[in-house]
């Protein structure tokens, strides 16, 4: 079963190659005095959507789709007119074929936990074509083959923020069937299904803990 992991990072874009590559910085290059060895390259056309078009393989891929092309990365996707500030959902693969040059996972000052930037998609078998959002949550209660569950905003599950709400949802159905079960009263990351989420009052699409030069509370 082919399932690929994406994390959210924010995104300036330092140098163009060509219409989809291009080089990057994962902080505020004016931070890090404009440093262009802290860059990183990549190539926006290495994404879901060219998987499933059998252009390229799911192990290929770097990056997340266009926001306009239903994914959540929002720099580009052709250059030069292309966004250069914004968010890039980067792949695993991507970020092993960087040899841990590029670290995933919240940045300093911002509040909730790593899993809250991340979300996982399949591309074959019995979840073919699925996306699991990662969520704070944690299991109030379960009646039958129902169970209430609060959900955090995300970015807020670390801190003292409250839930924002919590929902009776099928978990079996719901939810990623590869991740750990949640256990009543014991806050956890649960991995929730995108066309789910629609119907929930959570905030969706998910955006990195930074966009453009300055931090902000989802």
């Amino acid at each position: 079963m082919s399932k690929v992991t994406f994390h959210g990072l924010p995104a300036w874009v330092g140098a163009i190659h060509s219409p989809t590559v291009c080089d990057w910085w994962s902080d505020d290059p004016a931070q890090m005095r404009w440093d262009r060895t802290l860059m990183n390259t990549i190539d926006l056309a290495m994404t879901p959507a060219a998987a499933t078009a059998g252009r390229i393989k799911p192990a290929q891929i770097e990056a997340d789709d266009f926001t306009g092309h239903g994914g959540r990365t929002t720099i580009g996707p052709l250059f030069p007119g292309g966004t250069s500030i914004g968010a890039c959902w980067v792949s695993d693969h991507y970020l092993t074929k960087l040899g841990g040059k590029l670290r995933p996972g919240v940045r300093p000052g911002v509040s909730g936990h790593d899993y809250e930037w991340t979300f996982v998609q399949y591309f074959d078998g019995e979840q073919h074509n699925r996306r699991f959002y990662g969520f704070h949550a944690n299991l109030v209660d379960t009646q039958n083959h129902l169970s209430l569950v609060q959900l955090w905003n995300p970015g807020t599950g670390a801190g003292s923020a409250k839930p924002a709400g919590a929902w009776w949802l099928d978990l079996a159905a719901d939810t990623d069937p590869s991740a750990p079960p949640l256990t009543k009263n014991k806050p956890a990351p649960v991995m929730l299904d995108k066309d789910k989420i629609a119907h929930l009052n959570i905030l969706e699409p998910k955006a990195p803990p930074f966009k453009g030069s300055f931090a902000f509370a989802p």
